[in-house]
């Protein structure tokens, strides 16, 4: 009887971290934040959000499961964003209206910044490449949109009317002015956003 007892103690402990296993912190062995589908060349292909030790990345597998396409790392925790009023870490919406989907996802630089990232299919269709975010007047370019004012619920970089604002300080040109926390706007032409202006964040009086 003892020996019964010990033998069915055993295999619910097996079952039990069977069970279990699957529950792992993402980055600890469960490295899949999200995934998503995405239709390329009129077939169906899996996005997915990774975190591991080196930080967060995103994976495109092929219908068969082999990779088709891997990010660099893009940023260290995970992060949200909002779009259309929603919450989301992954996206895929076609944003410019071409027939060729983007992948969405924000990523966190701790403590206080957060970054917007959006890939479009390159030419050749074997990849994907960063959407740039231009400021004509200071002629930047970047393959990202920084949040330096951090959001956990997202709304530090959301997509509104047609727009991407992201929610920033205003830094004075002198040196005696205050910094002002503010909305940063930019909008989509063609196959970039570019920037339009930002205002001061309201403030209750």
């Amino acid at each position: 009887m003892k020996n019964t007892i010990t033998i069915l103690l055993f295999v619910t402990l097996l079952a039990s971290s069977a069970l279990f296993a699957g529950l792992a912190v993402p980055g600890e062995g469960n490295p899949l934040l999200a995934s998503s589908k995405i239709e390329i060349n009129n077939s169906g292909y899996t996005v997915e959000k990774l975190a591991d030790g080196a930080g967060v990345r995103i994976r495109v597998r092929t219908p068969e499961g082999k990779d088709f396409w891997t990010s660099e790392i893009l940023g260290d925790q995970e992060k949200k964003f909002i779009f259309n009023g929603e919450s989301s870490n992954l996206l895929v919406a076609d944003l410019n209206a071409d027939a060729k989907p983007e992948i969405i996802t924000a990523v966190a630089f701790p403590p206080h910044n957060g970054g917007l990232y959006i890939f479009t299919l390159n030419a050749e269709q074997n990849g994907f490449m960063p959407m740039t975010f231009n400021n004509p007047q200071t002629n930047d370019e970047k393959s990202f949109l920084v949040a330096d004012i951090f959001q956990e619920d997202g709304q530090d970089i959301a997509f509104i009317d047609n727009q991407v604002r992201v929610l920033g300080m205003l830094y004075p040109e002198n040196e005696y002015g205050e910094p002002v926390a503010s909305f940063f706007y930019y909008r989509l032409t063609d196959s970039a956003f570019a920037y339009e202006g930002c205002e001061a964040v309201p403030v209750d009086n």
